[in-house]
């Protein structure tokens, strides 16, 4: 919670988001009961995933069916989200056992249902963070070799740079950040869409089965794009150190793949830049409430972040 916060605030931003979850649990049972598939879940109880700022989640069973069911908030396209890229994208991917087995892609519900992937948390502790690193750079170097489909989505950061930007309010802009954003992509190189790319791998879209297989899930913001910036990903949302970095891109370059480590330091500048361009967005766009709040507490921890990294990544890779 952020701080001069009173308990009656505290109280009825606590109000707000319970009825937004009400409502989306009820959109959710709606959009279930309207095919025979997933009628039945309409009916079981609901048990909400949290930790989710762009979606609503829950796993919901009923006998012989185990499901992960996602509602999408209202608005998410404006993020850089694309429900219909995604349903194809799925689909390849879970045949490839990347992602969990799809039960039901509904775009214009905005409703998804996968296979339930039992499991605990990602190891990230400092004893299985290597043996994590390692799996996460196989499994990305299977996804970037993927043939995929004609048509399918182009994600370029530079261009998700110029969209996000263009929705912020006049008094969110930071034109030295944005100067250094134009830098930063500009010695990446134009768009290297080469491979499908995730772009969204973190702690909560990496589930270890009980086996201690690693799955990948939510792929709303996937399409074709430079594999750094699935590496980038990686690095900046589990906070990997440098060395930790390195490990990433020595385990990649084993697996057969090509990411230059001073290009990943680029890249995960760029897609901190990014995600602060989505949280900004997020703060302008949501009604009042403590997912606002915790997105507006996250853009100030990036701004400072992205702030003290900018003179530094440019002269590391002054060439």
């Amino acid at each position: 919670m952020a701080q001069g916060r009173t308990p009656r605030s505290r109280t009825r931003e606590l109000t707000i988001v319970q009825a937004q979850r009400q409502e989306a649990e009820r959109a959710a049972r709606s959009a279930l009961a309207t095919e025979a598939d997933t009628a039945s879940l309409a009916l079981a109880m609901f048990e909400p995933i949290a930790g989710s700022l762009g979606n609503f989640a829950w796993h919901v069973s009923v006998p012989g069916q185990d499901r992960f069911v996602r509602l999408a908030r209202t608005g998410s396209e404006q993020l850089g989200a694309d429900l219909h890229a995604e349903g194809e994208i799925l689909r390849l991917v879970a045949k490839a056992g990347l992602a969990p087995r799809v039960v039901r892609c509904d775009p214009a519900a905005r409703l998804l249902v996968t296979q339930w992937i039992a499991g605990a948390k990602t190891d990230l502790s400092a004893a299985g963070r290597d043996g994590t690193l390692r799996q996460v750079a196989a499994m990305l170097r299977q996804l970037h070799e993927l043939t995929t489909p004609p048509g399918l989505r182009v994600v370029d950061f530079a261009v998700q740079v110029r969209r996000l930007g263009t929705g912020l309010p006049a008094e969110a802009v930071r034109p030295a950040l944005a100067a250094c954003a134009e830098e930063v992509l500009s010695r990446l190189g134009p768009g290297r869409a080469t491979a499908l790319c995730h772009h969204d791998v973190h702690a909560q879209n990496l589930v270890a089965d009980p086996a201690g297989r690693l799955w990948l899930v939510d792929w709303e913001y996937a399409g074709l794009g430079d594999p750094v910036f699935d590496l980038a990903s990686c690095a900046s949302q589990l906070e990997l150190s440098a060395a930790s970095a390195g490990l990433l891109c020595d385990e990649y370059h084993r697996a057969g793949g090509k990411v230059e480590l001073s290009r990943l330091d680029l890249a995960r500048w760029a897609f901190d830049y990014v995600q602060w361009l989505w949280y900004r967005g997020l703060v302008a766009s949501a009604a009042p409430g403590p997912d606002a709040s915790e997105a507006a507490l996250r853009a100030e921890r990036i701004d400072r972040d992205l702030q003290v990294r900018a003179s530094g990544v440019l002269r590391c890779n002054n060439h």
